[in-house]
């Protein structure tokens, strides 16, 4: 008997260690498919203006490059599937003395278009500095003063700004003596009596009244952070102050419309294919 014990012991043992492999190897087999037939990765198509800028540059040596030699090498930089249409506002460029003959002197390596081009209109620049925008597929060239005469409308979520920890003065108060007597939970009297001093009009009083005062707080809040980007962000470009410029709030939202240089120290870059 003794013997035939350990046979049957024996032969479970193996049993499971043969189940055990089994299962080893199916879970071996299911990563080994995993990694040999991966999920393939979605990029993104860039815009192309910012593919252009992007792009990699292994060096530009210009001696004395006339300007427009340097617009037409920003032109062959286009990708081909993606064409960028480059658009240089000259007479814009002339109020500042720059035409088509001046000269740029550069010598970059391992470098991007991005980069080039900003180097090129910082040699440019003098009382009004140049500045290039990205619209649609064109890739425009202008003083920043010709910029700033285009205003634009952009909406910022300042809710955290606005955010304040609200009063709770006249909350609902918890009499556990109450809520033992009501039987434990919501199916005595005293039960129900709680939840509706909690969550209902019971218990709460003064709803109303710290409503409004809340939305008083928010006005001011608001009229606060106004005051703050009028004496901060170029003060001279809103209307309050001889500009042209204007902001708002509605719920929690500040609409803004000013030019494309006010916009991007409010909220970064602008684009336009949002």
């Amino acid at each position: 008997m003794k013997r035939i014990a350990i046979i049957a012991i024996a032969a479970s043992l193996t049993i499971t260690s043969f189940a055990d492999a089994q299962n080893a190897r199916r879970q071996s087999v299911g990563r080994k498919a995993l990694v040999q037939n991966p999920r393939p990765v979605r990029k993104e198509k860039l815009h192309p203006v910012r593919a252009l800028l992007l792009k990699r540059v292994d060096r530009v040596q210009w001696e004395e490059q006339p300007l427009i030699d340097v617009v037409d090498w920003l032109k062959s930089q286009s990708p081909e599937d993606q064409p960028v249409n480059i658009v240089v506002k000259w007479r814009a460029l002339e109020i500042e003395s720059i035409d088509q003959d001046s000269v740029i002197t550069l010598d970059l390596q391992e470098t991007t278009v991005a980069q080039v081009l900003d180097e090129v209109l910082d040699q440019l620049s003098d009382l009004d500095p140049l500045r290039y925008r990205a619209i649609d597929n064109k890739l425009k060239i202008s003083t920043l003063s010709d910029f700033d005469r285009q205003l634009f409308v952009r909406v910022y979520n300042i809710q955290d700004i606005m955010f304040e920890v609200r009063n709770f003065f006249g909350s609902p108060q918890i009499d556990l003596n109450q809520q033992q007597q009501g039987g434990g939970g919501g199916g005595g009297q005293g039960g129900q009596q709680q939840i509706e001093s909690i969550f209902g009009q019971g218990g709460g009083g003064g709803n109303q009244q710290d409503n409004q005062q809340d939305d008083g707080q928010d006005e001011e809040r608001a009229e606060q952070v106004m005051e703050w980007i009028r004496l901060v962000v170029a003060p001279d470009t809103w209307q309050e102050n001889g500009g042209l410029g204007t902001m708002d709030v509605y719920n929690q939202q500040l609409i803004v419309r000013n030019s494309l240089s006010v916009h991007e120290i409010l909220g970064g870059p602008f684009r336009f294919d949002e």
